[in-house]
């Protein structure tokens, strides 16, 4: 294993939310953190216990659903008004107030046909079994991965705006999806992947990867500014709850930008919910930056009218960052960087403790990660996963099925150029 060209080390598993950790780790707010887990906790069992009476009786449970990754796509947030008035549009809010968890969120990737959730079926696309214990048999049950639920919600609004009919039923949902996404934010102000929170590994982490909590801000700033009309009908307490949310979120971040050798960089893909600083996910994500999240993330904050010092800091510290690292005249393209004159890349990971900005190197200004299943590289099953220093030894379905490289920040450079010339740096 350790002979793999380019191999660095091993990864590690990341530790989930549990009272013991709370104890040992959460301080000042070990009294907020037990309230929130004993909180997730009695949701996640009424969940079951819903699904469970639903399921008494029947002689055969429904089968799941299904899932797709182009699930979102059934869920258009761009079309005219017409649209989110006509039949089709309404079949489909209809089918995914059915399909809500009952503590308030929904399942990734569900495919919306207009077709409503039979009695018993799985709220999301795959099975669970609310008598079981295993790690999948109540996985992903409410979460906020690849755009779920703010999805969902945004489509219910824009339909309820458009539609009379149903319209109560579909502001109700909405609020109750609100309220879930405002329960599931921790006490210091991040966001899990999952809620109720899973007790599985880097599913309770913060996650900012897949854009997670930089979409649950977004949402709830639109909704606490009053700046999306498609929400008129949220009452002024929700309305302040999601501005405190919110601005909660967006404190978070400037908070915990990572510092490498005093210098503010950019974020993780996630980060411990007690440490704060970044953690590793799958057996390939291992603890690092991530330039992807990242990248959207400065473009969110470039966004925030007449922004603050600390605002102003994060996003010039981060432009440093991806100005430093920017690798010229190429682009990843099935599974392989390739020379592209209009485009310039970033790999996704960067270690945690390398970053001279003024290094004459590229390699030296920042050290590219790459990870990979350490099956495909004969390592022990006990082995997690592998990190390596270059894409050399990465396994071909790491290379064809994960971006290893992105270019997110191109276009956040860009901007900055006009930016920075009227938020000048503190």
């Amino acid at each position: 294993m350790t002979t793999c060209t380019d191999y660095i080390r091993k990864n590690t598993e990341t530790s989930p939310l549990t009272q013991s950790r709370i104890d040992a780790e959460a301080g000042s707010l070990k009294t907020a953190f037990t309230t929130y887990l004993t909180t997730s906790n009695n949701a996640r069992a009424a969940d079951k216990a819903s699904l469970k009476a639903e399921r008494s009786g029947l002689s055969s449970v429904p089968s799941a659903r299904g899932s797709d990754k182009t699930g979102p796509d059934t869920m258009p947030l761009s079309e005219t008004a017409s649209y989110y008035a006509g039949s089709s549009a309404l079949a489909i809010a209809r089918e995914i107030v059915s399909f809500q968890v009952p503590s308030g969120a929904w399942g990734k990737n569900m495919v919306r046909t207009g077709v409503v959730r039979a009695k018993g079926q799985s709220y999301i696309g795959s099975n669970i079994d609310p008598n079981g214990s295993g790690a999948t048999d109540w996985n992903y049950v409410g979460t906020f991965d690849n755009a779920a639920t703010t999805t969902e919600i945004r489509y219910l609004a824009k339909v309820q705006a458009a539609q009379s009919t149903d319209r109560s039923t579909f502001q109700a949902s909405i609020i109750k999806g609100l309220n879930a996404i405002l329960a599931a934010q921790y006490p210091n102000y991040g966001w899990p992947q999952n809620y109720p929170v899973s007790g599985m590994a880097y599913h309770d982490a913060i996650t900012l990867n897949d854009d997670a909590m930089l979409n649950l801000i977004k949402l709830l700033r639109e909704i606490g500014t009053s700046s999306n009309s498609d929400f008129a009908f949220v009452d002024t307490t929700l309305r302040n709850k999601c501005a405190a949310a919110a601005g909660n979120g967006i404190t978070w971040l400037l908070t915990n930008q990572v510092r490498i050798n005093g210098k503010l960089t950019i974020w993780g893909q996630q980060h411990d919910v007690f440490t704060l600083k970044p953690t590793p996910a799958r057996a390939y994500e291992m603890a690092a930056l991530s330039s992807s999240e990242s990248g959207k993330i400065v473009k969110f904050l470039m966004s925030l009218p007449n922004p603050d010092a600390a605002t102003r800091t994060a996003v010039y510290a981060a432009a440093d960052f991806f100005k430093a690292t920017q690798i010229d005249g190429k682009a990843w393209v099935s599974g392989a960087l390739v020379s592209d004159s209009s485009k310039n890349s970033w790999a996704r990971f960067y270690d945690l403790s390398v970053y001279d900005p003024t290094a004459s190197a590229l390699a030296a200004r920042g050290r590219m990660l790459f990870g990979d299943f350490a099956d495909r590289h004969g390592a022990a099953s006990s082995v997690y996963g592998l990190i390596f220093g270059s894409t050399t030894a990465v396994s071909a379905e790491r290379l064809t099925g994960y971006a290893q490289y992105n270019n997110v920040a191109q276009s956040l450079l860009t901007s900055f150029t006009t930016w920075s010339a009227s938020n000048p740096k503190p």
